[in-house]
């Protein structure tokens, strides 16, 4: 159907652009064209690609998500431990005490005065190890706050407290992979298909719609055509008329009055010509852009007001309705969404786990005294979080999403009614448009006849100049009126197809 249909818009540009006549298209070439070229239906194919994308990339949220990070940092200046350089004294293990945390009571006051030992326990060699000792008292040296002095002592400089490097990069591999969310993943990809078939539906609307306003432009030329026909037969019947009163009129056989009336009639009929002619130019222009084609395009068009329609009686109307109405798709998937947004805020009571593996990589190497080369490892972990209380935010936002369902089953419920009624209403609508063009097609004869009984009686000189225009008159209403009760009825049987979802 493609290919035809793009065959058949460049057959029409061509023909267009070269001046090579006109155009012939049946209705059905008309409805190809129309979905093929129209912006309206171009649209919802875009709103359609754009859905699936959108369930595609939530289907994505069920894998691992693996990502790479990486950092440079470049510093001004250095972590310093120490304030100055620092002198640690040090003591031989044997002088501190079983936990390390001082020095051992042996020690401790060694000697008094007099020069006796007062602690029992005093070890002199371990003693002379740990201070400085005075040879001509023995005893340690002290320093201006009376602290003894220590033996040996360690020398850590200032800058060997410093920290960090100018360059710094860091860089991870990371995945994650959910385990269990509450559910949300699972609805998140739910609403993403749901919006797809809401999308989908949408297009079926936009389809219906181009092909109803193609029928009704295709049958207005259709109309319009004839009656410019019309209008022509009676421009004719007007100019013969005149004719006839002319010679009349000559003979003195008739007053000049009737012969001025018969000329008000032709002139009117002639000022009807132009507006009809401009109405059916308008109305192929309207064709054309409906099928995508230039608006100068002249058309011809195949069918005919007159062409046989199918009966009513062979389809369930309502039920194909209920059925096929995009607007009930549309509803249903919006009910749909509503629901897994109940079940979305469900989830928030819900724990959330997820697992992670990382790969990491740092200049300078943190596991080699922080030395510039780059150094790796690896980390695997598990997350947990288990909401617990947020003054009943996810109490209010589960009521809200609540009443956003039952809106859109009421919605739902409420257009099944009104899409019941509609069908009705299509339905008499056929009917009645039906019966017009039956009582139509009666008063057409009935005007037949009668313009056939005036122009006779005339011929005769049984009846007036005004009676024959009364009768020509009355046969081109009645005709008029016939061609409108058959477009009324083709447009209200395309009405019930759409109503019905079948104008597809």
């Amino acid at each position: 159907m493609k290919i035809k249909a793009t065959f058949t818009a460049l057959l029409v540009l061509a023909f267009s652009f070269q001046g090579l006549g006109q155009i012939k298209l049946s209705l059905e070439e008309c409805r190809v064209m129309a979905l093929e070229n129209n912006h309206q239906v171009q649209i919802a194919d875009e709103h359609v690609g754009a859905a699936e994308a959108l369930r595609k990339s939530a289907k994505t949220n069920f894998l691992p998500n693996i990502s790479a990070n990486g950092s440079y940092t470049r510093t001004n200046k250095k972590f310093s431990l120490l304030e100055e350089d620092l002198f640690i004294p040090v003591v031989p293990y044997s002088a501190l005490d079983a936990s390390g945390s001082g020095l051992n009571s042996s020690l401790l006051s060694p000697t008094l005065a007099d020069g006796t030992t007062a602690n029992p326990q005093f070890d002199a060699s371990v003693f002379s190890q740990t201070f400085a000792v005075d040879p001509s008292t023995g005893t340690p040296y002290v320093d201006a706050d009376n602290n003894p002095v220590f033996g040996n002592y360690a020398w850590i400089p200032q800058e060997e407290g410093e920290l960090g490097h100018k360059n710094i990069y860091v860089g991870a591999l990371t995945l994650t992979q959910p385990v269990y969310l509450g559910g949300k993943v699972r609805e998140a990809y739910k609403i993403t298909k749901y919006g797809e078939q809401l999308a989908a539906a949408s297009k079926e609307a936009d389809v219906a719609d181009v092909l109803y306003k193609t029928e009704e432009a295709y049958w207005r030329v259709l109309s319009l055509g004839e009656k410019v026909s019309l209008v022509n037969a009676y421009i004719d019947l007007l100019q013969r008329l005149n004719l006839d009163l002319e010679n009349l009129f000559a003979e003195g056989i008739i007053i000049q009055n009737d012969l001025l009336k018969a000329g008000v009639k032709l002139n009117e009929a002639r000022l009807n010509l132009i507006k009809a002619e401009n109405g059916l130019a308008l109305s192929k222009m309207a064709l054309c852009q409906i099928l995508g084609l230039p608006l100068e395009t002249d058309l011809s068009l195949t069918d005919d007001l007159s062409s046989e329609l199918p009966g009513m009686e062979s389809l369930s109307y309502r039920d194909s309705a209920v059925a096929n109405r995009p607007e009930l798709h549309a509803l249903e998937q919006t009910a749909n969404i509503a629901r897994s947004g109940v079940k979305l805020m469900q989830s928030r009571y819900l724990p959330n786990v997820g697992f992670t593996a990382n790969y990491l990589v740092a200049n300078p190497n943190p596991y080699a005294g922080l030395t510039e080369d780059f150094g790796s490892d690896w980390t695997v972990g598990v997350a947990v979080n288990i909401p617990i209380f947020h003054w009943g935010d996810k109490n209010h936002t589960l009521r809200a999403a609540k009443y956003e369902q039952r809106v859109a089953e009421l919605k739902l419920e409420e257009t099944r009614d009104l899409i019941t009624l509609e069908v009705q209403q299509a339905l008499f609508k056929v009917k009645e448009s039906a019966r017009k063009v039956e009582v139509a097609r009666q008063n057409l004869e009935k005007a037949d006849e009668n313009l056939k009984v005036a122009t006779d009686g005339f011929a005769e000189g049984i009846l007036k100049t005004t009676d024959v225009l009364e009768a020509q008159a009355l046969w081109k209403e009645s005709r008029s009126s016939y061609i409108d009760a058959k477009m009324e009825r083709n447009l209200d049987r395309v009405n019930l197809e759409k109503v019905a979802g079948d104008l597809k």
